[in-house]
């Protein structure tokens, strides 16, 4: 883990967008792999993505932990989807890195 005076915005910012790539993908896992997996293995996969919802909300303690002067604006970094509409300008900022994170993994 990074000391809090290497915590800056952008490295949670990042750490956001990658977080809502993973929802995204997860989401679309569970929609797809309910068709070919019984309900416990269903269930399995449902209890991960709750611990990683626990991991974002510990994330965004830190984040206004570490800055204490943001806006409610930030209040999404870790949450949503990649497939949303942006509630605000920062939403839509860690849509966009996202986005760009996405396009970087298939080069």
């Amino acid at each position: 883990m990074l000391r809090k005076k290497e915590r800056t915005i952008d490295v949670y910012k990042r750490a956001g967008a990658i977080m809502r790539l993973y929802k995204t993908l997860g989401a679309k896992l569970l929609t797809e792999i309910s068709m070919v997996l019984p309900a416990g293995d269903q269930n399995k996969i449902m209890k991960a993505m709750r611990k990683i919802d626990e991991a974002c909300s510990n994330a965004e303690c830190n984040m206004f932990l570490d800055h204490p002067h943001l806006s409610d604006k930030y209040i999404d970094v870790f949450y949503g989807s990649t497939e949303m509409k942006p509630k605000n300008d920062v939403d839509a900022e860690i849509i966009d890195i996202a986005k760009e994170i996405a396009n970087g993994l298939f080069k």
